[in-house]
């Protein structure tokens, strides 16, 4: 740890004084009488020195004749108040202590975090955890001012005086740490325990600072811990509920004035509206009627704008109707003409002629299928002939089948069909396959060919495809024929070509394109259907004319109405004590029962509040009943004596850890790094004249020799006084912080030494300041440039 500040407003005789402090070597130089000694004090009485004071301790009598403020020449009055603030660094962060004595005392510790506590009992026992070690220890042997090395080194040397520091001393370093009269180790440790035991009974977790889990509280075995733990929580439970039920009587003693005011203005609100409710009733008539006036004007002067032009639109609606009628019917003539002239191209003598029957077609594709079949059997035959004709004589050879000669070239041929062989005069040979009836063939050959014959015949066509093709010609002639005739019906639409070309006729005026006519049916109509705007407008007009009659009618009417408007007007505008705030109420027999519904309600929720805050009222008194003091005094008591009791634990359960360890560390001699030290900062010091040596196992009290001879306190001069001092004190340090930390305050040590012990002294000093923080008061400006460091001036 670290004193990184310390600072006053008046102390003694300091006035405003702040002095920042770092690690290592602190030199504060001042001449005699600057405040170097009283800087001492200042740091070991705001770290130890109640705020409080009780009149019958000698100790808060001197502190209070030492340090208070003492009448100034020229002032008579003395100050009514010390103060002292030092903040102390630490592996957790600064802890900063404020203590104020006199007229308003206080003390507050800001905690790393940021946390503030008053509470003395909470303040002193975090600094013991801070420091380590108690008053005794700091102001005797670390923090020990000029004034007080006589004393200090006394008390160290002569065995028969007790203080505090050489006891918390020989605690820390012997066996019997907690006394120094010989009790036995068993009986130091059962006396922990029990103590431990008292306090922490069976059921409180330390670590945790809460009891042991546990559905509901602990009956046996409590420990009186646990008992100021539960009395809290019972304080502050009790304390909650008067607290909820005071803002809980406050809340519903709010509301019921809130509502009593609330009443009052609803009343108020009733009361003055009801006095002008029947001039409001006469009013609201007047408005109705005006506004009835001024829907009535504002309607007709609407028709009369609008009446005119629906007219003007209707007529010039029918005049394009008309156009567009007279357009339809020429492009409907310019269409039939077009289709007639189409029909008459047609050729009728092929529309006129019969067509062949698809039955007809049939029987000629049948019968000449059966011929070929017939011919085809005739066909069955395969010979090869040689032709020699003898004499004169001439010879034929026909087909049975087509009566058709044959065409022979040469003397040899091929006969593949049925024959006829004829030599004119001489013979007739048929040559024809066998098993076959060539007269029967024959025959049913003619038959079919004679039915083939008439129909081509009636046709006046000489084969069967031409026969198709005439159908097919026919058929088409007609199909078109048809389909002129529809698209020229319905072009016609119903009338005959002479009505259209009549009509077509008579209309002599120039007539404009479809698009033209359409183009100002849509901007006048906004569609295409001007029928229906036609039929809508006249029907508007039909209407206005059966309820106004004319134009000048609806004329006379909206005169007659802006008269009557005026009228009303200048009545309503005649009542003027009604207020301005009553005058835009419409409905005033709905507003004056809204507003005495309003004043109902208020009353009722008045009523309700009273009965709330009675009950709230009630309650409180019940829950305070029998109470001797006040519960918020009640609960701090209890937090304190809880505070107190887990401190007290907390501080058993540190000496048993300190017990346990000291128990293992401690050799047959346990002053001995204490004695080795000190004897080794002597020999440095005094060149290895001086030597110590300690009596007493475990007892503070030491023998100085000047070489071999012992030396008698009253007897030695003040430069061995203080180089027996700082080489103990020195040792006490380091003994005390043996991880280094520490901190020790050296108040002109080296006054009364040589110069070759000062010299030393200031090596031994400086290698202090690498383990603990230095804060060495002089009043010689040597010693800055020996010791350097950190340099303050007073």
């Amino acid at each position: 740890m670290t004193v990184e500040h310390l600072s006053t407003s008046q102390f003694a005789g300091i006035l405003d004084m702040e002095v920042p402090l770092t690690e290592g070597i602190n030199v504060i130089y001042g001449k005699n009488e600057s405040g170097k000694s009283t800087f001492v004090n200042l740091l070991s009485r705001t770290l130890f020195q109640r705020v409080r004071f009780d009149s019958r301790t000698a100790k808060d009598k001197e502190f209070r004749e030492l340090f208070f403020p003492s009448a100034r020449k020229g002032n008579g009055g003395m100050g009514d108040y010390v103060d002292g603030k030092v903040k102390i660094g630490t592996k957790e962060g600064v802890y900063t202590l404020t203590k104020k004595w006199g007229e308003e005392p206080n003390s507050r510790l800001v905690m790393p975090d940021g946390s503030k506590l008053d509470q003395q009992q909470k303040v002193d026992a975090i600094l013991r955890e801070v420091l380590l070690y108690g008053e005794g220890v700091y102001a005797d042997l670390l923090f020990s001012s000029q004034r007080n090395t006589d004393a200090s080194l006394q008390a160290i040397l002569d065995a028969s005086i007790r203080t505090d520091a050489k006891q918390e001393i020989v605690n820390v370093v012997s066996q019997a740490f907690v006394e120094s009269d010989g009790i036995a180790m068993e009986d130091i440790k059962q006396a922990i325990d029990d103590n431990i035991k008292r306090l922490a009974g069976k059921h409180w977790d330390a670590e945790r600072g809460i009891p042991e889990s546990k559905a509901g509280r602990w009956a046996k075995d409590r420990g009186e811990v646990l008992e100021a733990y539960y009395a809290l929580e019972d304080a502050r439970e009790h304390l909650r509920e008067i607290s909820r039920l005071e803002e809980e009587v406050d809340r519903y003693t709010a509301d019921y004035l809130a509502k009593d005011a609330d009443i009052r203005i609803a009343e108020d609100a009733y009361n003055q509206f009801n006095s002008f409710y029947g001039r409001l009733a006469v009013r609201a008539e007047k408005e109705k009627t005006v506004e009835r006036f001024a829907d009535d004007l504002r309607k007709y002067r609407e028709l009369l704008a609008t009446w005119p032009k629906l007219e003007d639109a209707l007529r010039h609606a029918r005049a394009l109707q008309s156009e567009k009628e007279s357009r339809e019917l020429l492009d409907r003539y310019e269409v039939a003409q077009k289709i007639k002239r189409e029909l008459e191209g047609l050729d009728r003598s092929l529309i006129e002629m019969d067509c062949p029957a698809r039955e007809e077609i049939q029987v000629v594709r049948a019968a000449q299928k059966e011929i070929s079949t017939l011919t085809n059997r005739l066909s069955g035959m395969n010979l090869a002939a040689v032709l020699d004709m003898l004499g004169d004589n001439t010879i034929e050879i026909r087909s049975l089948c087509t009566d058709q000669p044959l065409h022979i070239s040469g003397r040899d041929f091929a006969i593949t069909e049925a024959v006829r062989i004829t030599v004119p005069g001489v013979m007739e040979l048929q040559l024809a396959p066998a098993n076959v009836d060539v007269a029967q063939i024959d025959r049913e050959i003619s038959s079919k060919k004679e039915i083939v014959s008439a129909i081509l015949k009636k046709y006046q066509v000489d084969c069967l495809d031409t026969l198709e093709e005439l159908a097919q010609n026919i058929l088409e002639s007609r199909n078109q024929e048809d389909s002129i005739m529809n698209r020229l019906q319905l072009a016609l639409g119903g009338d005959t070509y002479q009505e259209i070309e009549a009509a077509a006729k008579r209309i002599t005026t120039a007539i404009r394109s479809r698009e033209a006519i359409a183009l100002d049916i849509r901007s006048l109509c906004g569609t295409d259907h001007i029928d229906s705007y036609i039929v809508a407008a006249q029907t508007k007009i039909e209407g206005y004319t059966g309820e106004y009659g004319s134009i000048d009618e609806l004329r006379a009417r909206a005169d007659d109405a802006e008269k009557s408007l005026k009228r009303e007007r200048e009545a309503i505008d005649s009542m003027e004590d009604i207020p301005d705030e009553y005058r835009d109420i419409s409905a005033p027999q709905d507003y004056l029962d809204r507003l005495r519904d309003d004043r109902d309600a208020a009353l009722e929720a008045k009523d309700k509040a009273f009965e709330k805050k009675i009950a709230a009222t009630k309650e409180l008194e019940n829950c305070q009943f029998g109470l001797s003091e006040d519960p918020l005094v009640t609960a701090e008591n209890a937090e304190r004596i809880f505070e107190e009791r887990k401190a007290l634990l907390a501080h058993w359960q540190h000496i048993a850890e300190i017990y346990t360890q000291k128990k293992e560390e401690i050799a047959i001699n346990p002053m001995q790094d204490i004695a080795e030290s000190f004897t080794r900062n002597l020999r440095i010091i005094s060149d290895g004249r001086i030597s110590s040596e300690f009596s007493e196992a475990d007892q503070l009290n030491m023998s100085i020799y000047s070489k071999d001879r012992l030396l008698d306190y009253g007897k030695l001069s003040e430069g061995t006084k203080e180089t027996v001092s700082l080489a103990f004190r020195l040792s006490v340090l380091d003994h005390l912080f043996p991880e280094g930390g520490g901190i020790i305050v050296l108040d002109d040590p080296l006054t009364d030494m040589d110069e070759e012990r000062a010299a030393q002294s200031c090596e031994l000093i400086k290698d202090c300041a690498r383990r603990h923080q230095v804060i060495f008061l002089t009043c010689r400006r040597e010693y800055l440039d020996v010791l350097g460091g950190n340099v303050i001036s007073l």
